[in-house]
């Protein structure tokens, strides 16, 4: 009897494991090992492209430019914390073991440190060590970042079936926790109409109609029914850099008694608090307004704002029951927080005198950084005439220098093609913006569109190595733009140089067709019954019977196509200028040892054959099936269809096999040409 390799055995449960990855690790799965709902593996499909998948063999020899990161810029952390951190290491105290819930004295300052920015609980426990805002020590907790405590806090308020609310757009890892730690996440989504804030009015509607959806589904189970239990308020918003601060406290207002009333807490994620652009700007904490404390779960770190990401700190900051349970759960999986990561903590938020005077040295600096490099980038983008005019001739002179070619420098500041800002959205906190591509949607590089987010980022990254998350990684609300969130926490000659490899790329771009290729829709099914038979009237003259052919009839055609419809809308894409329907490509999956996908049909307008159209089709037909984690593809055309056989040929196609088909009353015979769908789109351009 052999026996099992343990290494073997385990790749085998896990496959992922095979190969080795440069960049981001695995997304992950959920705890309950059921797949994560489509909005989310969406996500977690194009974070993973941008970290991993876009990514070339020549990685480790020649850098990319990653304009995705969260990294923030390049500044020294905050002194007090490093003082204070400096000082635990000189300790004594070092051979201790830290408590689970961190050090009282470091919980004490802390907890000063939220109520002087305003956090009150109107209903307090009646423990003596309540103060006379309704708080303790025991309201808070620290821990390794937030993303940790988000984990946690997930898992400790939601059930199997429970909703998390997440505006979108959004941080998508943020989805992707959600769901890895058992909870469904639903998306809130937000518009240019409402200035890209949250509306309560529409947050109100979301939560009731998931609610009653919930509650039809499992009317008949006995026991839990699973509803909404969280919203997740970013607050700024990473992407966006909107803030809710004292102009916004109505609606901020508003959002709040949505969720009490309906009992759905709050979890405000406030680590990019620090950043706004203006500090008058500085964003609400929902905890601070009275009434909404044991609602809402705050969150606080040092990671963007403080200089310290590398350190991984953040602190929690609730209702007593959650500090007690997110304790238990600390302490079972990861034993206690480090001591040190509270040093640093009450080094960056406290209440002493030297606080207030460093924070607003450190801050008044760092805004004026970061509100810089924001022009910097909105010059390249709009054009210099666009941005803060006492900021003008630094920018200029900087885009100058470090360009050293004054044609390209003005060509530069003159604003980059095609590419703009999306509505109502320009930050006011934060290092990122979001920039609209749109308009590049349907232009070509040597023949290839590009049509998709991925085709985007694949296009930057052949050209100059550029990567950066695309619309559908921070769950664009507008399907049809194609967007990317870009960082500008980068040193300004990393950035001005990405941002003119981007323009030059843009620049050799071809314009795009006349016609765009989409799913088709139901008034498509009568062009695209004639375009059938007259291809098949057409392409099969002289090949199939002619009976045959004569037997088709352009409304019975019609008739089956519409009847189809439902059942394979999703499976068709169409080539359309104006209302005119060009022609068509059909597909499907496989259930096949073989092949996991075929391309059923293409048929192009007699009149367009040869303009690119049919090429066109089978390439977005490629790209739509890989995309589903489809791997090949086979295409049968009949043996005497030597127009199709040279096509498919010069597309790569293999000829792997034949087999006999029926065709009216006679049988002809095919081949089957294979297609690897890797090799087709991994690098299109």
């Amino acid at each position: 009897m052999l026996k099992s390799n343990a290494i073997d055995r385990l790749l085998r449960e896990n496959p992922e494991l095979k190969d080795r990855r440069y960049g981001l690790p695995d997304i992950g799965r959920r705890l309950d090992g059921e797949y994560f709902n489509p909005t989310v593996q969406n996500i977690a499909d194009a974070i993973n492209f941008y970290g991993y998948g876009v990514r070339d063999a020549d990685i480790m020899n020649i850098p990319d430019i990653d304009l995705g990161t969260g990294n923030p810029a390049r500044y020294k952390p905050f002194p007090l914390a490093i003082e204070r951190m400096k000082k635990s290491l000189n300790s004594p105290n070092m051979y201790k073991y830290p408590y689970t819930e961190g050090d009282d004295n470091l919980r004490q300052i802390l907890l000063d440190y939220v109520e002087k920015i305003g956090f009150i609980n109107n209903c307090p426990y009646s423990y003596p060590d309540v103060d006379s805002r309704g708080l303790s020590v025991h309201n808070l907790t620290f821990l390794p970042s937030t993303s940790i405590a988000f984990n946690l806090i997930i898992n400790i308020i939601s059930k199997p079936g429970d909703v998390v609310i997440v505006p979108a757009p959004n941080y998508g890892l943020f989805t992707i926790r959600a769901e890895r730690a058992g909870a469904e996440v639903e998306l809130l989504e937000l518009s240019k109409d409402d200035n890209w804030l949250v509306n309560p009015t529409k947050l109100a509607k979301r939560i009731d109609d998931i609610n009653e959806s919930l509650a039809m589904t499992y009317h008949r189970r006995k026991g839990y029914v699973p509803r909404v239990v969280a919203f997740l308020n970013m607050n700024p918003s990473n992407p966006t850099g909107k803030i809710m601060g004292k102009k916004e406290l109505k609606r901020l207002e508003e959002i709040s008694r949505v969720c009490l009333e309906r009992g759905v807490f709050i979890i405000d994620d406030l680590v990019y608090r620090d950043l706004a652009f203006k500090e008058e700007d500085v964003a609400i904490p929902v905890a601070s307004i009275p009434g909404m404390f044991r609602n809402t779960i705050s969150l606080f770190g040092l990671s963007k704002s403080y200089g310290l990401a590398s350190l991984r700190a953040g602190f929690v900051v609730a209702d007593e029951i959650i500090i007690r349970e997110l304790i238990n759960r600390i302490f079972q999986e990861m034993d206690s927080s480090p001591d040190i990561v509270g040093q640093a903590l009450a080094g960056a938020f406290n209440t002493s005198k030297r606080h207030d005077t460093e924070y607003k040295k450190y801050f008044q600096e760092l805004r004026s950084i970061y509100y810089y490099k924001y022009n910097l980038v909105a010059a390249l983008v709009d054009g210099i005439d666009k941005i803060d005019p006492s900021l003008k001739d630094s920018i200029k002179e900087e885009v100058n220098n470090i360009v050293e070619d004054e044609k390209l420098a003005d060509k530069l500041l003159a604003g980059m093609p095609y590419v703009h800002f999306p509505q109502n959205l320009k930050p006011d906190a934060g290092f990122f913006v979001i920039l609209d591509f749109s308009q590049l949607k349907g232009m070509k590089y040597r023949g290839i569109p590009i049509n998709t987010e991925r085709d985007l980022l694949q296009y930057f990254y052949k050209m100059c190595r550029l990567r950066f998350l695309v619309g559908q990684s921070i769950s664009w609300p507008y399907q049809d733009e194609l967007v990317g969130r870009i960082s500008f926490a980068l040193d300004d000659n990393v950035l001005i140089n990405a941002l003119k490899e981007m323009h030059l790329a843009i620049l050799k771009l071809d314009s795009k067709d006349e016609y765009l290729i989409r799913k088709n829709i139901l008034e498509d099914q009568a062009q695209m019954a004639r375009i059938k038979v007259d291809g098949w009237r057409n392409a099969y003259d002289q090949i199939i019977a002619s009976q045959y052919l004569n037997s088709l009839d352009y409304e019975a055609q019609t008739e089956r196509y519409i009847r189809s419809f439902e059942e394979y809308k999703d499976l068709v894409l169409v080539a359309v200028k104006d209302d005119e329907i060009l022609g068509y490509s059909c597909f499907d999956s496989k259930d096949d040892m073989k092949y996991d996908s075929e391309l059923i049909s293409l048929y192009i307008k007699p009149e367009y054959i040869g303009h690119g159209i049919g090429t066109s089709l089978f390439r977005e037909t490629a790209k739509e099936l890989y995309q589903q984690n489809k791997n090949n593809m086979i295409v049968w055309c009949l043996k005497e269809n030597t127009k199709a056989i040279k096509f498919y040929e010069h597309l790569g196609g293999k000829n792997v096999e034949t087999k006999i088909a029926k065709i009216g009353d006679e049988y002809y015979e095919e081949y089957g040409f294979y297609f690897d769908l890797r090799m087709i789109n991994d690098n299109p351009f």
